[in-house]
């Protein structure tokens, strides 16, 4: 598949996405969340691929929504059911990120603003060099935030930390983005995204569908109670015990070797 503003690479079984716009601090136009949706069901539907890094080219992670795109929609009579559409469209992206059974981790490289700052929030974990930056500034300029941000980024960092990065606008240096637990790490800039390549080759060395629970199951531990968290673990644990991986990470194990899981 052929995509127009970003690249799809494969390294063994971690899928590399880079955001390919640099000219524009990869800005999100229409196409680019055309295609970013389209890479992401293309994951879904590739059982060879385990894990998935997304990342940007040149010195921005994204800048957020193209406002050369936003401007023109500003000087033509709006239409209210396009805007609408385009909306949905974003958010059909987070659904994709969130919904597919393999993790993604964000490697944020420099600026994410707005709309590019939200699509990292999407990601499961994200990692940082150390010049990136975070920005919510949606209000800076008229608009309101959307790809499930308020809902995604007080489960991330608290309730009242992101209502004042969401109010305020301000801009969000690695090191603070580290102490509140936006990041998970911190690496230097020329080293970043190799130690993130690394950290998800960590993670697709282990079995496919005990890391689809995780990853669905820690999605919706916040809106459910005890009880019915006990009975989506309880199910998640069955399913893993008819498993073929279950016995050969138990094989593995007695044998002193690295387990070759098949994810079924």
């Amino acid at each position: 598949m052929e995509f127009r503003d970003l690249t799809f690479t494969r390294e063994g079984p971690v899928g590399l996405i880079t955001l390919n716009r640099p000219a524009v601090l990869n800005a999100l136009r229409r196409e680019t969340i055309e295609d970013l949706t389209a890479v992401f069901q293309e994951a879904g539907r590739d059982e060879e691929l385990r894990c998935v890094v997304l990342t940007g080219a040149g010195k921005a992670f994204s800048a957020g929504q193209d406002l050369a795109e936003l401007s023109g929609m500003a000087q033509q009579k709006v239409d209210y059911y396009a805007l609408r559409e385009n909306v949905k469209q974003m958010q059909e992206l987070t659904k994709a990120m969130l919904h597919l059974p393999k993790p993604v981790l964000a490697a944020v490289n420099g600026y994410a603003v707005g709309a590019g700052a939200e699509l990292a929030i999407a990601g499961d974990i994200r990692y940082a060099s150390e010049k990136a930056t975070f920005e919510f500034s949606e209000v800076k300029i008229g608009l309101f935030e959307t790809n499930g941000v308020t809902w995604l980024l007080p489960r991330l960092i608290g309730l009242g930390r992101a209502k004042e990065l969401m109010l305020t606008g301000r801009r969000v240096e690695v090191g603070e983005a580290a102490q509140i637990g936006l990041v998970s790490g911190v690496f230097p800039a020329e080293r970043m995204l190799d130690e993130v390549l690394e950290k998800a080759a960590q993670i697709a060395k282990n079995a496919p569908v005990p890391i689809r629970f995780v990853k669905s199951t820690l999605n919706q531990s916040g809106e459910i109670g005890l009880a019915e968290a006990l009975v989506y673990e309880t199910d998640a644990v069955m399913t893993c015990l008819y498993t073929e991986d279950v016995r050969e990470g138990a094989f593995a194990f007695l044998e002193r070797r690295e387990p070759k899981f098949k994810g079924s």
